[in-house]
């Protein structure tokens, strides 16, 4: 099958076409009969939203992947819907290349799928405990032997409460040059068996990243470790907050019960990236601060698996306090990780004839 696409830059039709896929780039729309039994890749600035019902009855015969590249975490939801009524593909705002030929495999019902080794954190809210929950896991699977680099990717709070000699920010750099080396994650903070690349300090810079270079530093740090731990954070409205949910192979959510106000728009908006509840794996924070909510009976109304409740700890340092049986449930989950990334072998539970 030929993709036909329309208002796609150049580097993302290479991308697609060392994917293996056959891209004819065009002017112009093509001949409906020529495109029949294709499928057709346009973006809004090409066909505006108005046209999508005449581009749908113009070409009955193909399929239409529609890219909106309105940015904006609200405003598009109406046009996917739109989309949806008219069966026509949609992809949302900053989606990457890597997301739209995911998509393509998707839309043809190609088996392939890309394995990773990012696992994203996402908060639910700021100051839920995110970064911490993050710093727990990555300490925990460096533990085991691996080697873990973790990323403060949430671009308006760096996570660390001083300032670094290397940080987001700072290697910014050479993240844009794509000139990242192995020794410069040999020179990250060391942390508890851990790297550490401190996020972002200069916050005014936060609506400056673009997706590509997310893309790329999540690439070469998933190169240079067994497993990256990616702290996304609570803001929706970013570069790496976007990139994070389509590139994680592993999404976890640090909520709380109080946050259901705040759970169901954003479950809402990954939907809009082809993303379900079931996607997600919910970590409770806090879990023993009083609620009208439990935590089961709410990953259970939105659909979600809770991996984990974690009690409150007041004044908590930089380690969370856990005792014993809180951490061996975490390391529980840590071994159930790994054993998802192909990195543990399945242990078998003892019966009482073996």
């Amino acid at each position: 099958m030929r993709i036909f696409s329309l208002g796609i830059d150049q580097l993302t039709i290479n991308e697609i076409k060392l994917a293996g896929f056959t891209v004819i780039a065009q002017s112009v729309l093509p001949e409906p009969e020529h495109a029949g039994g294709h499928l057709l890749m346009v973006t809004s600035e090409q066909v505006p939203v108005a046209e999508l019902r005449e581009l749908r009855g113009r070409y009955p015969d193909s399929s239409i992947l529609y890219i909106y590249l309105q940015k904006g975490v609200r405003g598009y939801q109406a046009i996917h819907m739109q989309c949806e009524s008219l069966g026509i593909f949609f992809m949302p705002p900053r989606c990457t290349s890597a997301a739209i030929i995911d998509k393509l495999r998707y839309m043809l019902e190609d088996e392939h799928k890309e394995s990773g080794n990012v696992v994203g954190f996402f908060g639910s809210g700021p100051g839920i405990g995110c970064t911490s929950i993050a710093k727990l896991f990555a300490r925990r699977i460096a533990a085991s032997g691996l080697r873990v680099i973790m990323l403060g990717l949430d671009l308006y709070d760096p996570g660390y409460d001083r300032k670094t000699a290397v940080s987001l920010d700072r290697l910014r750099p050479r993240i844009t040059g794509k000139m990242l080396h192995d020794e410069d994650f040999s020179a990250l903070v060391k942390q508890e068996g851990y790297a550490y690349l401190p996020g972002n300090f200069d916050y005014l810079s936060a609506q400056d990243y673009q997706e590509e270079e997310i893309e790329y530093l999540l690439a070469r740090a998933s190169e240079s470790a067994d497993v990256v731990i990616a702290d996304f954070g609570s803001i929706p409205e970013s570069a790496a907050w976007y990139v994070g949910m389509q590139k994680s192979v592993l999404r976890m959510i640090v909520t709380h019960p109080r946050h259901e106000h705040r759970l169901q728009p954003l479950m809402e908006l990954a939907g809009h990236m082809d993303l379900h509840p079931q996607d997600f794996l919910w970590i409770i924070n806090r879990s023993n601060v009083e609620e009208l909510t439990s935590p089961k009976s709410l990953a259970l109304r939105f659909g979600s698996e809770l991996l984990l409740e974690l009690p409150y700890y007041p004044s908590f340092p930089e380690s969370l306090p856990l005792g014993k049986k809180e951490l061996q449930q975490v390391d529980d989950k840590v071994h159930a990780l790994l054993v998802s990334l192909g990195l543990a072998q399945e242990t078998r539970k003892k019966g009482i004839f073996q």
